[in-house]
């Protein structure tokens, strides 16, 4: 299958790593090159009409788009957002228009807000905290109507807490691992909120699973398994045999206590995807590459 990936970042870079392992023929849309890509790369800038229009060009069945501001610490109010859901609005209106098989756009839990239970796609209201949710969410509403009455497929695929090999090292996972191994101090602003930590390899295998399988337009893609910081902090001390010094930063009764999980009942659990990691052999992944 023709297939095209928007961005090779941290996550567009394993979906496509796995769609190659797959025998698809893929095409790479980025700003950068890798050089451990086999496929075809075309570099420009989404925001040039001329230079999307190459990849374009190029026939695909179906479009991945991984492309987002992801700056750490930035991208929640970076006011490049509007550009982003722009272009997503204005690429779910090209596929409708040339008929293309599928778009899947990846989505992000933070379009849920704040959860005191575990989120389900297409059930679960969304609930903007920041810019960016705000712009994912708009994004998307703006793409499922443009879907309407079409032959097309939409699937708005929301990410839970990514972790990998090669990630950015100011994100939490490999922020701990360097902490622990180094015997600095660790700080946690949050030991109370549940998160649901998901590898990029498993990521990977639900998006390849979105592209063989028939699912609702807004699927949730995590493990359905939460932990807090704290608990992530211990479950890599106890990996790694290092006990490290951790302090809150934040006083723990000023914040709002939320879960960020995928629900037992979400779309892709329910039609047969399963994770393959637990947060164990995650982490043990991790610390081996």
């Amino acid at each position: 299958m023709k297939i095209l990936v928007i961005g090779n970042g941290f996550l567009g870079a394993t979906i496509i790593q796995k769609l190659e392992s797959e025998g698809h023929n893929v095409l790479v849309f980025s700003k950068t090159f890798r050089e451990s890509q086999k496929c075809q790369q075309i570099i420009g800038d989404i925001f040039d009409t001329s230079d999307f229009t190459k990849a374009l060009s190029w026939g695909p069945q179906v479009i991945i788009h991984t492309a987002w501001v992801t700056a750490h610490n930035l991208y929640t109010r970076d006011s490049s957002n509007y550009k982003y859901a722009k272009f997503t609005a204005e690429l779910a209106q090209h596929v409708v228009i040339n008929e293309l098989s599928h778009l899947i756009v990846l989505g992000s839990c933070a379009e849920y807000g704040l959860q005191s239970v575990p989120s389900v796609a297409g059930k679960t209201q969304l609930n903007a905290g920041t810019l960016y949710a705000e712009q994912k969410i708009t994004a998307f509403q703006s793409a499922k109507e443009s879907f309407l009455n079409s032959n097309s497929r939409l699937t708005w695929a929301r990410i839970f807490q990514p972790y990998g090999p090669n990630q950015d090292n100011k994100r939490l996972v490999p922020y701990l691992i360097k902490s622990i191994k180094d015997g600095t101090q660790v700080q946690l602003s949050d030991t109370s909120t549940v998160l649901d930590w998901i590898t990029t390899r498993d990521i990977a295998s639900a998006i390849l699973w979105l592209v063989d399988h028939d699912t609702p337009v807004e699927v949730d893609i995590g493990t359905g398994i939460g932990y807090t910081n704290f608990e992530l902090l211990q479950f890599l001390e106890a990996t790694l045999g290092i006990s490290s010094q951790w302090k809150r930063i934040t006083p723990q009764f000023l914040l709002e206590k939320s879960v960020s999980v995928v629900g037992k009942t979400s779309p892709l659990f329910v039609l047969g995807w399963e994770p393959s990691d637990n947060l164990g052999s995650g982490l043990d992944w991790v610390l081996s590459s």
